[in-house]
């Protein structure tokens, strides 16, 4: 009997250390990461960063903008002082969005079932992914991420090579943005040339308030559509704004700081700021998606 204990105790303790993990991380978790990337391919030192935030629940995670999360706190706060008082009008004058990405994902456990929002133009748009994403290699290199001990993990995903860090020591298998796949936790990825980039920056067990997320998109479309809607838009990005000042009750001309303005004017400069932005903007992260 003695015998038989002693010959699988290294399996009783693994079994006790699988049970404290998933105790531990049982509850609503908060991973927070910092988002670097480099969003001009002309001009790699325009360097732009963003706090994210993964919130990994019972039913899935979700992963978005901090920023944002201010922003539609400040916001529903106000709704609901308004609602309360009975006023008339919402008045968001004191606060602004202040969000860089505008990108969120949300993933369904267990099939891992994957809703990503985006934008074009301003009008945002929901793709959903069922299939499988990813393909790993895992490889025996390890090092230490802020504690933990990670190992390394390679995939192709988006018209990008990535390099990832996981831990086995947080029971979760999810990551920053569509990344998940792995046997723990994804604490950093990184594509091989340094123009996106999670890293971690902390870690928060049973968070009490949880982000509310909500799917606002009314455009569920499929990757294919997506990239089509994306080439029609650069091809005359001012098709939209044609399209409200056209069918709207908007007067021929309008007052701008007392000048008049006329309506070919403000669709001649919107379409010349979002060519503009359309040309700096470019080195997106999944690449596929706007080929």
């Amino acid at each position: 009997m003695k015998k038989y204990m002693s010959g699988n105790s290294k399996t009783i303790k693994i079994l006790i250390c699988i049970l404290f993990c998933s105790l531990s991380f049982g509850q609503n978790t908060r991973v927070a990461y910092e988002y670097i990337y480099k969003i001009d391919s002309l001009n790699k030192e325009r360097i732009e960063k963003e706090v994210m935030f993964l919130d990994i629940l019972k039913e899935g995670s979700h992963f978005y903008s901090y920023p944002k999360f201010v922003y539609d706190s400040l916001k529903n706060v106000q709704i609901q002082k308004v609602s309360s008082l009975r006023l008339k009008e919402y008045n968001f004058s004191n606060f602004q969005d202040k969000s860089k990405t505008k990108f969120s994902v949300e993933k369904k456990y267990p099939e891992y079932e994957i809703l990503l929002q985006n934008e074009i133009g301003g009008k945002g748009y929901t793709i959903i992914r069922k299939r499988k994403l990813l393909s790993w290699n895992i490889l025996p290199d390890k090092k230490k991420v802020k504690n933990y001990t990670v190992q390394k993990a390679t995939t192709s995903f988006g018209g990008r090579d990535w390099v990832a860090w996981f831990t086995n020591e947080i029971p979760f298998s999810d990551g920053p943005y569509c990344f998940y796949g792995l046997p723990g936790l994804i604490l950093t990825v990184e594509d091989t040339k340094g123009d996106h980039i999670f890293n971690l920056i902390g870690i928060k067990k049973d968070i009490s308030s949880e982000y509310e997320f909500t799917n606002d998109n009314k455009f569920t479309i499929t990757e294919q559509k997506f990239n089509k809607i994306w080439n029609d838009y650069k091809k005359d990005p001012s098709v939209s704004i044609k399209s409200t000042i056209l069918n709207s009750s908007v007067q021929a001309s309008l007052s701008w700081n007392g000048e008049e303005v006329k309506q070919s004017d403000i669709i001649r400069n919107f379409k010349k700021q979002a060519e503009m932005e359309i040309k700096t903007n470019n080195n997106f992260l999944e690449l596929e998606l706007y080929k």
